[in-house]
């Protein structure tokens, strides 16, 4: 039989069933006696059972309300977990963005940023996407995404390029030996084999200018789409790679990668927030941003501490 009171029949009847009184139960809930009366006799009515036999002083409950109280209570104890889960969604923003990230960036940064955000605005839906930063441009101007956290490639019209982070561009090789630390000072003294990321023509040749003006030359070339896929190879390998620091964790990463960055001349990775030039931003997507760039800021400043100690910048 499906239930048809209402939540302040059932509120009644628990304070009636708790003090043994319609009178007391009125005064606990603000309501009158005649109010408690009326609640209890529809409740009774719906259920087709009396609930309490009424006495010159209160009332007693009787067998079947003590199995209706204890139901109640787990209903009202539910109701209020779930106000209280509701009530934190609706602290700060409420809305919704799409953000396209480049694939450099969402290994280490994107997690932690996203964490951060959706602890202090739940109710917010974020949409993260991955892209490669010569596509991003595009998605932005379509409306695909709202904004996008990448690289500049070139002037596109109807964008505009925020600046948020410099961070420098480093040589990424796997750990030969058990107690190699994670930065080296030392470059490869022979022709490398190269893994390059998909897309990065416009940083492959400042990187490559970099390599030759210390001598080293290139093996083997290869192309890889996924940033975890580029990164396991080096692990597993001779193989090597140039990403930007803040992609290896120094502590996590220790005992499978060291790095060394590229200085003289100093090959650096821009990071940009791109968005529409005929749209602003809204507040919990300037929030956003601001949150990712800290993040970004704290996994390059681990590192530029360690190449300052080590003398290479």
């Amino acid at each position: 039989m499906p239930f048809r009171g209402s939540l302040q029949d059932v509120r009644l009847f628990v304070a009636a069933y708790e003090e043994g009184s319609f009178t007391a139960a009125a005064t606990r809930e603000n309501s009158t006696q005649s109010g408690v009366s009326h609640h209890i006799r529809q409740l009774e009515m719906l259920l087709d059972v009396k609930l309490f036999v009424r006495e010159k002083v209160g009332v007693t409950a009787t067998p079947v309300a003590d199995i209706l109280y204890r139901r109640c209570i787990e209903m009202l104890r539910g109701i209020d977990e779930a106000a209280n889960q509701v009530a934190h969604y609706a602290k700060g923003f409420q809305g919704s963005f799409t953000v396209g990230i480049i694939p450099a960036l969402t290994h280490r940064i994107a997690a932690p940023a996203l964490l951060r955000f959706t602890a202090l605005h739940p109710n917010v839906k974020v949409r993260i996407v991955e892209s490669f930063g010569s596509l991003l441009p595009q998605m932005v101007a379509s409306g695909d995404v709202d904004f996008a956290i990448s690289t500049l490639h070139g002037g596109e019209t109807g964008l505009h390029a925020r600046p948020l982070l410099v961070t420098p561009e480093c040589l990424v090789s796997r750990v030969n030996r058990a107690d190699e630390p994670p930065v080296t000072t030392a470059m490869p003294a022979t022709p490398i084999n190269m893994a390059w990321a998909s897309r990065m023509e416009s940083r492959r040749a400042a990187i490559s200018a970099c390599l030759a003006a210390h001598g080293i030359g290139i093996d083997a070339e290869l192309e890889i789409d996924s940033a975890l896929a580029m990164l396991d190879l080096v692990s597993r390998s001779d193989w090597k790679t140039v990403t930007p620091c803040l992609m290896i964790d120094p502590i996590a990463d220790a005992q499978r990668f060291t790095i060394r960055p590229l200085r003289n001349p100093d090959v650096n990775f821009e990071i940009m927030l791109l968005e529409r030039t005929s749209t602003v931003l809204t507040p919990e997507a300037e929030l956003f941003v601001d949150i990712f760039a800290e993040e970004s800021r704290r996994g390059t400043e681990d590192w530029i501490a360690r190449f300052r100690d080590m003398g290479l910048m």
